[in-house]
């Protein structure tokens, strides 16, 4: 071997130890104080703010027919609402890869340990009285005349699993599918990263309070 090739062979592989220590920890990696801190209600500025209140008011509207609603359907248009009061307030938010086995809502075991990470972060006394969006989306490969269906039983199944689990309050959980409308991966579509469960603080304690009590999802 060269000189020259060795320094190459160096520098190529400072270069991987580089890549590597500064990737993001997977999904399963996270800790129960990560997704804590990802869903923590961000503070917000309490001033005379006609544009700010009315973003709120659109969140506490939200939030309520969540709540009281019995079934998970929902329209394009009442879709398109949700990730706007999501955008606009810059709800808190997470990604989590849930792995469900192609075209069914079985939780594998693979999923359990980031499920248990979850409840447990949902648990904390941080999070309490927030109510959580837990938001299910498909992959285009799994896409078909019953996408939503597919997205809202999955999300379903990781509601119940986080009610039965971890005794979370049900009024606190909204399920919601989403089928293939807002892919993680765009650029590719059947990518198994867009076959995920989103989890977004649709309301912290003051705003479910002022969204009055619901009705339990179920």
């Amino acid at each position: 071997m060269t000189p020259h090739s060795a320094r190459q062979i160096a520098v190529l592989a400072a270069l991987l130890f580089f890549a590597l220590s500064i990737a993001p920890a997977a999904t399963q990696d996270l800790s129960v104080g990560d997704i804590v801190k990802a869903l923590r209600p961000k503070a917000k500025v309490r001033a005379l703010d006609l544009e700010q209140m009315a973003r709120e008011s659109r969140q506490n509207d939200v939030v309520n027919r969540l709540q009281r609603e019995k079934t998970r359907g929902i329209t394009i248009e009442e879709k398109d609402e949700i990730a706007a009061v999501i955008e606009e307030n810059d709800l808190p938010a997470i990604d989590l890869e849930v792995f469900f086995a192609s075209n069914s809502a079985d939780i594998t075991p693979e999923a359990l340990p980031v499920l248990e990470t979850l409840g447990a972060a949902l648990s904390d006394e941080q999070l309490k009285g927030s109510v959580f969006l837990v938001a299910g989306h498909i992959d285009a490969k799994e896409a078909g005349d019953n996408d939503l269906e597919l997205s809202e039983r999955r999300a379903k199944a990781v509601r119940s699993f986080l009610i039965d689990k971890f005794s979370i309050d049900p009024e606190q959980l909204v399920a919601v599918g989403f089928g293939e409308e807002q892919l993680k991966n765009k650029e590719d579509p059947r990518a198994a990263e867009n076959r995920r469960v989103q989890v977004v603080n649709m309301a912290s304690e003051d705003v479910a309070a002022k969204a009055g009590p619901g009705e339990a999802n179920e």
